[in-house]
């Protein structure tokens, strides 16, 4: 039998009661039955002594003492009696049990048989307590064993009841609980006699939390099956996916990541590790301007998108990367990061190539215009003195119309290698158009370009041998040059004054021996129709 079963308990139980109910009945029935024979005992004596007084009186009334001595034997005979005494004025006896400290006694009074109401004299009778108190608890002790039999009778049958109508089914609906696996069509079925029972109305109960359990597990496991498929093509797009993926905490924890993210740190040549700080800034060149950006996003809500160089060992080689970063905050309000990163390295090279051949000149492989005037706002933006020179070349159209295009175009090569060979390195030599080049030299004073320009004109005018024609040609060479900002501090005035100072000098630099560089005459002197 279980040691914690109900069925235990409640033996347990009823069998405690039932030995407290009978300690307690025997204990108030012998104080009732003790009264009960104290009161028969007190009423016994009374009768005695009413058979006994006359003979008492007459002793009295003769002082005969044997007289008084059958009245003490015949008092001593009752058992209920323990002693007694005779006292009288002329003579006293008692018996030899009789004890002067009996608490409970009865006294009669002697009196004249002749004359009642003359006293002669008393009879003491003691009670026989021992034989009371004996008497008593036998009574008591048969009436507890009684009810002690009693209790536990009716304990086993309360337990035969309890165990047919309580437990038993119980340890049946248990029991089949234990087999039955929730989700399934089974249900309990009711204990016999208990359709309409407590323990019915929990079966019934019980059933409709299955149906419930059933109905959740259904919907669960078709919930399982569609997350399963998700989760599959999830694991499907994400592990495929060519772009590297990264889930991570703000603090720059790396939580999952895909294998093109492996790949690329293969790539650029970094170990796999669990943190590259906060929003992966450790892998790109510029991580403040990378965390600046992402903050500035999320401070408006937005997903953070822009385009940075990763750290990259070799220096001939540049990887830039679209960087998507996403703020997810979870239902537990736990904030994560996506980030995902898209390889935009060939889109940069070919925008390269055509901010290149905006700026470039195709032919001679020099700055053009576009990118000179660009370079004269930013000179004149930041306020840096420079000096503007247009240069046109003497006897170009000649050689193009003697050898042809092709000609002409070597030799637009040839004085584009001769100007970037002699340009300063922070200087800017470009094709201005046609046969016209221009130089831009910034904290270059007036004295060192009049250096630069006689090398200029050395390297240009000396005879150049065609290669496709296999003849020498000669070409001349015009300067026109204007300061910035002491000629004007205005671009398109700036070159006005170049290209006037440039034709001023054209037909002396095509003489020999004449001079090839012209400076922009004073501003005062010129129509200001630029400003």
């Amino acid at each position: 039998m279980n040691k914690s079963g109900l069925l235990l308990r409640l033996a347990i139980s009823i069998s405690f009661a039932a030995v407290f109910v009978g300690f307690i009945s025997s204990q108030v029935f012998f104080k009732l039955a003790y009264q009960k024979n104290l009161d028969e005992t007190q009423a016994s004596i009374e009768q005695l002594y009413e058979v006994v007084s006359p003979t008492a009186n007459i002793a009295a009334y003769l002082g005969d003492q044997e007289l008084a001595k059958e009245v003490i034997n015949g008092l001593d005979n009752h058992q209920a009696i323990l002693a007694a005494a005779f006292i009288s004025e002329q003579f006293s006896i008692r018996s030899a049990t009789y004890q002067s400290t009996q608490n409970k006694q009865t006294e009669f009074v002697v009196s004249s048989p002749f004359m009642p109401s003359e006293q002669l004299g008393t009879v003491i009778v003691q009670h026989n307590l021992a034989y009371i108190e004996k008497d008593s608890q036998i009574a008591a002790r048969f009436l507890s064993n009684s009810l002690l039999v009693q209790a536990f009778v009716v304990t086993a049958i309360a337990i035969f009841i309890a165990f047919y109508f309580i437990t038993k089914p119980i340890l049946i609906i248990a029991k089949s609980l234990h087999s039955l696996n929730p989700g399934t069509a089974r249900r309990l079925k009711k204990p016999t006699f208990h359709d309409k029972s407590e323990l019915g109305n929990l079966v019934e109960d019980i059933n409709l939390l299955l149906d419930k359990a059933e109905d959740q597990i259904s919907q669960e496991r078709l919930l399982r099956s569609e997350i399963e498929v998700l989760e599959k093509r999830f694991r499907l797009l994400f592990e495929n996916s060519v772009a590297p993926i990264i889930l991570m905490e703000p603090r720059g924890n790396i939580l999952l990541t895909n294998d093109a993210f492996k790949t690329l740190l293969e790539r650029i040549e970094q170990p796999i590790k669990k943190n590259y700080g906060a929003i992966l800034s450790e892998l790109f060149e510029t991580p403040e301007l990378l965390t600046r950006s992402v903050n500035s996003a999320f401070l408006n809500d937005e997903i953070a998108i822009g385009e940075h160089r990763l750290k990259f060992k070799e220096e001939d080689k540049t990887i830039w990367l679209q960087v998507v970063v996403s703020s997810i905050v979870t239902d537990d309000l736990k904030s994560y990061y996506q980030i995902t990163l898209n390889d935009v390295s060939k889109k940069r090279d070919e925008l390269d190539k055509l901010s290149r051949r905006a700026d470039y000149d195709a032919l001679t492989n020099m700055t053009n215009r576009h990118a000179a005037e660009k370079q004269i706002d930013q000179l004149v933006k930041s306020k840096s003195p420079f000096i503007f020179v247009l240069m046109d070349l003497n006897g170009f159209k000649q050689v193009n119309d003697i050898y042809g295009h092709d000609a002409g175009d070597e030799v637009l090569i040839f004085v584009a290698n001769q100007l970037k060979q002699l340009t300063p390195k922070n200087g800017l030599a470009c094709r201005w158009g046609g046969d016209e080049f221009v130089l831009i030299l910034p904290g270059v004073d007036h004295h060192q370009f009049e250096t630069l320009a006689e090398q200029i004109t050395t390297r240009i005018v000396k005879p150049y041998t065609l290669v496709s024609r296999q003849a020498n040609v000669q070409v001349g060479l015009c300067m026109g040059a204007a300061l910035y900002p002491y000629d004007s501090n205005h671009k398109s005035e700036l070159i006005h004054l170049a290209d006037k100072a440039m034709y001023a000098i054209k037909p002396e630099s095509k003489t020999p021996g004449g001079r090839s560089l012209a400076f922009a005459a004073p501003i005062d002197s010129l129509e200001r129709k630029y400003e």
